[in-house]
């Protein structure tokens, strides 16, 4: 038996005979079968020999492909170390080789073992800077076809390395084509996970190049298919993709594509059945005017915008000052209508100013006003001390509601119109850490911790004038007499006017 030291003469042959080495094919052949039944010890040299010399049996790699990644396998920690190290090494004399093993070694990231792991991340970042778009190709592969270890551990490298390009890709920066690729990867595989993920992909994707990401993202919109009210399933995609859409839109951005495409939205608007629906579609728009709006759209927007929002208006206005019970109006949707209208028509001011449209808007929004009063007034009233989070949320999130529509309204009837063109929406509002404390106004004064006298919401009370005995009652104050306050200038009254005098 030949052992180690029969391994160490058959490399020797192989090194001495450098570019030559090839027509040693017996001893390569050699080190390649005592994978299978040699020792720990000789099983860590093949680990190295066989990249050492696998581009000089090209008849014969992907039988030394296959017998390295057998070592990588192995349960010897040692020996599976050097094999994984060793993977990159066959990629350097096969290029064509390097999205294969990209892909073997996004399926070991899983790895048990810190050290192995880093090393296995080690060599796909060599992989990465060999050829980038080759490597790009395996690791991709395994995001979309791979189980849940694998492609959790692959998404997770892929973004982290893509977030520092500049260290791990550095040939990014000036190459075009790559970053089409990588991005057009990244639409891909966003096509197939779930929302959060497509979130992380395409802010990734931004940060390489926000131009090209604004546009993969609006082709994702499918903006060319003609819009279908009954699709339910379509619109709840569009109003998903739109805000991560706009989040890569610039001021210099165009939003024209998606004006137009809400152009075709708006007249089949009232056949959508749901009016979940219905409010997606218009807290999207309200994003996208939010976001840019060029005064052609705006004019273009505000006749069918009008006819929109009077539908969610009372077609009579109660004369009475009071409300009994609040009226059936979508606060939700009335914030949106609201907004939108404010945006457009302070880019063409004319419109709300023709008397007859002023006349038969402003006494419905008056009422609208008066609504939310109301309604506010009832949120403060009720009790969520004993409402549980998700109650307090709810109520948390009407009253932000109410309170945007109360203020968008209030601009459009005053005197002269005052627009209100940014406004933080109602369904921005992080509500993960949402208390009682944090939302005082939803608190009932009966549930408070603190005094009700202390309550900033209590008046202060006024200060009462004492009654003329009472000044009477009060002791005049004396100053000290004895030999120590002898010289006291003024003491008694006297020297106030040379003290008056003084200046310090």
């Amino acid at each position: 038996m030949e052992g180690v030291e029969g391994l160490y003469k058959k490399f020797g042959v192989l090194a001495d005979a450098k570019d030559k080495a090839g027509e040693y094919e017996e001893e390569y052949l050699s080190i390649l079968s005592t994978i299978s039944n040699g020792s720990d010890a000789e099983k860590r040299l093949c680990a190295s020999f066989i990249p050492r010399f696998f581009k000089s049996f090209p008849n014969h790699q992907e039988a030394a492909f296959n017998a390295q990644l057998d070592l990588c396998e192995e349960e010897e920690a040692v020996i599976r170390r050097e094999a994984i190290k060793g993977l990159p090494d066959l990629c350097k004399a096969d290029v064509k080789l390097v999205a294969r093993m990209s892909s073997v070694l996004s399926q070991l990231l899983p790895i048990e073992g810190h050290l192995d792991q880093t090393i296995v991340k080690h060599c796909l970042v060599q992989l990465l800077k060999q050829d980038s778009t080759e490597a790009v190709n395996g690791i991709v592969n395994q995001i979309i076809s791979g189980n849940g270890p694998v492609r959790e551990s692959a998404r997770k490298f892929f973004l982290e390395r893509l977030a520092d390009s500049d260290k791990y890709l550095p040939s990014l920066a000036d190459d075009d084509k790559l970053k089409t690729f990588i991005i057009e990867q990244l639409e891909l595989i966003s096509r197939g996970g779930t929302y959060q993920e497509f979130v992380e992909f395409m802010q990734v994707a931004g940060g390489i190049d926000r131009r090209k990401t604004t546009k993969s993202i609006i082709k994702m919109l499918q903006l060319d298919q003609p819009f279908d009210p009954t699709d339910t399933e379509g619109i709840e995609r569009f109003s998903m993709l739109l805000p991560v859409c706009l989040k890569h839109f610039t001021k210099t951005t165009s939003t024209s594509p998606i004006m137009q495409y809400y152009k075709t939205v708006l007249p089949l608007f009232n056949k959508v059945d749901s009016e979940h629906h219905k409010v997606m579609l218009l807290q999207g728009l309200a994003e996208t005017v939010h976001t840019a709006l060029t005064t052609e759209d705006a004019t273009q927007l505000l006749e069918e915008l009008y006819g929109l929002l009077e539908s969610y208006l009372p077609e009579t206005v109660p004369l009475d000052d009071e409300i009994p019970e609040p009226p059936s109006l979508n606060f939700s949707a009335l914030e949106c209508l609201l907004y939108i209208l404010n945006i457009a028509a302070s880019q063409v001011p004319s419109f709300l100013k023709e008397e007859s449209r002023k006349a038969e808007l402003t006494p419905k929004l008056q009422f609208v006003l008066r609504c939310c009063t109301c309604f506010a007034k009832r949120l403060k009233g009720s009790s969520i001390g004993d409402d549980t989070p998700e109650q307090v949320k709810l109520k948390t999130k009407a009253y932000k509601t109410c309170n945007n529509t109360k203020e968008l309204a209030r601009g459009l009837v005053s005197s002269p119109i005052s627009y209100k063109t940014d406004t933080n929406f109602s369904w921005k509002v992080d509500l993960s850490n949402v208390t009682n404390r944090l939302f005082s106004p939803l608190v009932s004064d009966s549930k408070r911790s603190v005094p009700p006298s202390k309550s900033r919401h209590s008046p202060t009370p006024k200060r009462r004038r004492p009654s003329d005995g009472a000044r009477r009652a009060q002791q005049v104050y004396a100053p000290p007499q004895g030999r120590y306050s002898s010289n006291i200038s003024g003491a008694n009254g006297k020297d106030e006017a040379k003290r008056d005098r003084k200046r310090y």
